[in-house]
């Protein structure tokens, strides 16, 4: 066991020295090799308390963004760098970002007007950035991240980005009311077994919404406790009935119940909560598998080998979130 742990903490070192490399931090003063960016001349917006630092505020739909970043080459060799836009989320406080490539509706907006440029040593460069919401724009809060990186091949080794974030709520103009209720929360399980809880929403005001949130589960069998869920974001027509669903992963085996669910449900300003017992149809196989063990009642004696991965995932957690408190206490962090 021993030496089980003694491996799951090298790799997790491992994983973190990678990450490290790939999202470099960037420093008030220049940094060798390296690539800043930062606002330029930022937008005093009293509704956005990040005006300084990030690209966003409060639109409606049909309106239009426009912010400037600049993009300098902090180091001593001359530098191609790629700019674009990436998918990036909030939950519950924690600002977390896809790799390149990674999609959302608010990169679908966002263009900027510069791709790729190529930058002496000390030279920089001034970038656009456009955010068109659509007139049909749903409401809601939206992240994404406007990313500098040194082209492939143009710095060797492991990818180093910088970026500015963008956080944009979506909200009807006054006069519209965008509203939404929960009805009732359900359990099922999918085609492959999983357990997923559904919750029923209807739109009761002007405006289509967008709502996600967190789904808790608590005194289930023995105790369990389960969460937080996600849920995969749902988009409601005004007047109409939708569904949220929170499909649980690897719970095949999950122990049916009952168990006490509680969701928050947002759509940017606007959140609802509601709270019922719910019973997941018996699993085929009828076993108490590993997500039922999961919580304060579940884990078990410390020699469980459980409960030693999930003292390895906390102090993953811990570092993870001591790194974060550095990048945030940084004169110019990489995603600002």
């Amino acid at each position: 066991m021993r030496l089980l742990l003694r491996n799951l903490l090298a790799l997790l070192a491992l994983l973190a020295s990678f990450v490290a490399a790939a999202t470099t931090v960037v420093h008030a003063a220049p940094v060798v090799g390296g690539i800043g960016i930062k606002i330029v001349d930022p937008q005093r917006d009293p509704t956005f308390p990040s005006w300084e630092t990030e690209v966003g505020g409060t639109r409606a739909p049909g309106d239009t963004l426009e912010r400037t970043v600049r993009v300098s080459n902090d180091g001593l060799t001359a530098r191609t760098v790629d700019f674009y836009t990436g998918a990036a989320s909030m939950k519950t406080g924690a600002f977390t970002v896809e790799d390149r490539g990674g999609a959302n509706r608010l990169t679908s907006w966002t263009s900027l007007d510069k791709q790729q440029i190529s930058l002496a040593p000390g030279e920089d460069t001034d970038v656009k950035v456009t955010v068109r919401v659509p007139a049909d724009a749903p409401t809601g809060d939206r992240s994404a991240v406007v990313w500098a990186q040194p082209a492939s091949g143009a710095g060797g080794g492991v990818a180093t980005r910088v970026g500015v974030r963008v956080n944009l709520r979506v909200e009807p103009r006054a006069g519209t009311i965008a509203d939404f209720a929960i009805d009732r929360l359900t359990a099922e399980r999918d085609s492959d077994g999983q357990a997923v809880v559904v919750a029923g929403i209807r739109n009761t005001g002007g405006w289509a919404v967008e709502v996600g949130g967190e789904l808790t589960l608590s005194d289930g069998p023995g105790g369990r406790i389960l969460g937080p869920v996600y849920a995969e974001e749902a988009v409601v027509a005004v007047g109409a009935a939708g569904t949220v669903r929170f499909r649980i992963a690897d719970s095949a085996d999950l122990p049916a119940g009952p168990w006490q669910a509680s969701v928050k449900l947002r759509s940017g300003a606007i959140e609802r909560a509601h709270t019922a017992s719910v019973t997941f149809p018996t699993p085929d196989t009828g076993g108490t598998g590993s997500l039922g063990s999961l919580g304060s009642a579940g884990l078990g004696s410390s020699n469980s080998p459980l409960m030693w991965v999930a003292g390895v995932g906390a102090a993953a957690a811990a570092v993870g979130a001591i790194g974060w408190t550095v990048w945030q206490q940084q004169d110019a962090p990489a995603v600002r």
